[in-house]
């Protein structure tokens, strides 16, 4: 483009050059047609041996004032066969150079009349060129100006592009590393839960074997204990058979006897409502551990309470057996003085 525009200006600039310049003028001298016969013949051999025909042939005329730049084309007017006859000499070789340089001009003038009129159809056609190349100079510069504006456009939605892609680079930047926190902590977490879990689970399962435990020794001091209370109403009968005062203390057993069935099916209630709620952890331990968390720590509290009115009944259970052995060894030891003495032989 750059190209183009210094070659159009040096033809621009040429072709003003061109019109600048003046047109070729041709100065000829002016030739009098007339041969002037009517002077003698001496005064016009005087007057060219005076002047010399190198003179009159190499020094040109000055032209008229009115003389046009342009030749005539008519024909030059013949002179005549007596003016010839009359001229002698050097005059006849004057008119005869003259008439060849008159010639010869007229030829140079066509020769620069055709070349002017040649330049100035180059002229026309170079200024038609210029007017087309100026044209076509204003379109690409047009073209150019909308090119650039498109290109400033383009240039500003790059980056506007490229403003909107670092935002978004920086924003998935940032996602992704509150992304990964999360997973870190998720992670965390799950790990977390899964020790916690497992020690629920282990919890769990030791209190579920420490229930069983105390649930087969429960039964066991149940059978016991039934056992152990039959005997003790066999005991209590045979006592209130044997003696009246001893039926305060068969009450007391009989009540104590009511309060550990009452204090057993408590405590089967209470096991199957651990199984249920075992069960029932079991099925949403995934969908509510806070919950899980919290009915653990209240069954936990609900087992200590259990395993403190567990340790409380077997203590009393204790001081019932005690008390009974007590009463036992008290009645063996009343049945023992009650008992005669043998007398010893006097």
């Amino acid at each position: 483009m750059v190209r183009l525009r210094d070659r159009i200006a040096s033809s621009h600039l040429a072709l003003l050059k061109f019109e600048n310049e003046e047109a070729p003028q041709v100065n000829l001298a002016v030739v009098d047609t007339q041969l002037n016969m009517h002077r003698f013949n001496t005064l016009f051999e005087e007057e060219m041996a005076v002047e010399g025909p190198k003179d009159s042939h190499n020094s040109p005329a000055p032209a008229p004032a009115s003389a046009s730049p342009r030749l005539s084309n008519e024909a030059p007017t013949e002179w005549s066969a007596v003016g010839h006859a009359a001229a002698t000499g050097k005059s006849g070789r004057v008119i005869h150079n003259l008439q060849e340089e008159v010639a010869r001009l007229k030829r140079d003038s066509a020769l620069w009349q055709s070349r002017a009129e040649e330049s100035q159809r180059i002229s026309e056609a170079l200024k038609l060129q210029l007017q087309d190349m100026a044209d076509r100079l204003r379109h690409k510069e047009q073209v150019n100006e909308t090119s650039l504006k498109s290109i400033d456009r383009k240039d500003r939605k790059i980056e506007d592009l490229r403003a909107e892609l670092h935002a978004e680079r920086t924003k998935r930047h940032d996602a992704q590393i509150v992304a990964n926190e999360t997973n870190e902590a998720m992670r965390v977490e799950r790990e977390n839960h899964h020790r916690e879990m497992a020690r629920l689970q282990e919890e769990t399962k030791y209190y579920k074997n420490q229930y069983e435990v105390l649930s087969s020794a429960t039964k066991r001091e149940k059978h016991d204990l039934g056992r152990r209370v039959d005997e003790a109403w066999d005991r209590v009968h045979a006592i209130a058979k044997a003696q009246a005062t001893h039926v305060e203390c068969s009450d007391r057993l009989m009540v104590i006897g009511d309060q550990k069935n009452r204090e057993i099916e408590v405590m089967n209630e209470r096991y199957e409502k651990a199984v249920a709620l075992h069960g029932s952890y079991k099925e949403t331990k995934d969908k509510e551990f806070r919950g899980t968390v919290d009915r653990a720590h209240a069954n936990n509290e609900l087992i200590d309470a259990t395993l403190k009115e567990l340790k409380e009944t077997q203590d009393k259970m204790k001081w019932v057996i005690r008390m009974s052995e007590l009463n036992e060894n008290k009645k063996a030891k009343d049945q023992a003085e009650e008992q005669p003495t043998p007398e010893s032989p006097s």
